[in-house]
């Protein structure tokens, strides 16, 4: 049983610790600590999530906790170096400048917005509508339902699905 687990965990360093120093460096970690952040990541998917997954499963997990354990570095090195862009990295006085002094914070606010954008566009046009209405700017069901000329019980149930899609979408990334 010991020798079936490590040959998973073998399996997935092998297969996996290539595409995660590519990623690591990418977010802008001093290649003298990938080889760690690697490490840690292989080490925190084995103690929390089942070595016997599906390969998507494994690649997207892994590709979050190397996220997420690359953010822990950078705040625990006080690092202000970022990456915004694929190749182009902006300094600490102009991020300081645009979003204050948590940037990391930051980041994780710009990349749920990204979600929440991608998951409402991606509703049909009347649930999208009743979405961005109600959801996002705040506009109370009634005059939701006036704006978009339906009743207040359609607007409600308009709503109420929105609500079960987004959650289904953003669920298991954010733990709605």
């Amino acid at each position: 049983m010991q020798q079936d687990i490590n040959e998973l965990l073998q399996a997935i360093y092998d297969d996996y610790q290539k595409p995660l120093r590519i990623l690591t460096l990418h977010y802008g970690v001093p290649s003298k600590d990938v080889d760690d952040i690697v490490q840690e990541s292989i080490i925190s998917y084995y103690e929390h999530y089942p070595l016997d997954a599906p390969p998507n499963y494994k690649k997207g997990m892994l590709a979050t906790i190397a996220r997420n354990k690359s953010i822990d570095y950078f705040r625990k090195n006080n690092r202000e170096k970022l990456i915004l862009d694929a190749d182009n990295f902006v300094e600490s006085e102009e991020m300081i400048f645009r979003y204050g002094d948590n940037l990391m914070d930051q980041v994780i606010c710009d990349e749920l917005f990204r979600d929440v954008q991608d998951a409402v566009s991606a509703l049909s046009k009347d649930l999208n509508a009743a979405a961005k209405l109600h959801l996002i700017y705040q506009i109370p069901q009634k005059e939701t339902a006036e704006i978009l000329k339906i009743t207040p019980v359609a607007c409600r149930g308009r709503i109420s699905r929105a609500r079960k899609i987004l959650r289904e979408k953003l669920g298991p990334k954010y733990g709605l």
